[in-house]
């Protein structure tokens, strides 16, 4: 992938993001303004559009060139028991650490299996929460946070599979 002067081999690339701001002016909308980032381990390039074509055939380009690799390298990795990051929470094969929040003291870190939480979107940000507590969760923005749609992606499909590690979905590799 190449942006302006920099250039990203397809395998070079380790994280992404991507998503749209819609804007408006006393209630009238004025357009959407799409953002789209890639980057190696060193940098990152960062393209915004405004035209809704572009973002959507360079997401559909990306994903199939680019995010499905790098899905089934996040797999690896937590089978191999490394940790990533995800807005405020840090994932793990067996599950995810989430903020309990207070008000009027430190959140507390709150561990988590994947059949102990549930999942949903809101305001720009995936939202993984404890199941009957409200308040305990992590929140990574789409457009703001590397690989939050693959990490999005991932959970989904182990949810459909009830399995107990999200590295189950690459048995045998």
């Amino acid at each position: 992938v190449q942006w302006k002067d920099a250039r990203y081999p397809l395998d070079s690339i380790t994280r992404v993001r991507w998503g749209g701001v819609r804007h408006s002016l006393n209630g009238v909308p004025t357009g959407t303004e799409y953002t789209m980032a890639f980057g190696d381990n060193r940098s990152e390039a960062v393209v915004q559009t405004k035209k809704e074509a572009v973002f959507s055939a360079f997401t559909d380009k990306l994903w199939k060139s680019v995010c499905i690799r790098l899905m089934t390298d996040i797999l690896r990795a937590l089978r191999d028991g490394k940790k990533f990051a995800l807005g405020d929470g840090v994932v793990d094969d067996s599950g995810i650490t989430l903020m309990e929040r207070h008000t009027f003291s430190a959140d507390i870190p709150v561990y988590c299996s994947w059949s102990e939480v549930n999942i949903g979107s809101a305001d720009g940000s995936f939202i993984v929460g404890k199941k009957g507590a409200r308040e305990t969760n992590a929140r990574a923005s789409y457009i703001n946070d590397a690989n939050t749609h693959l990490f999005e992606n991932l959970i989904r499909i182990n949810f459909k599979g009830s399995a107990p590690r999200l590295s189950d979905a690459i048995k045998g590799n």
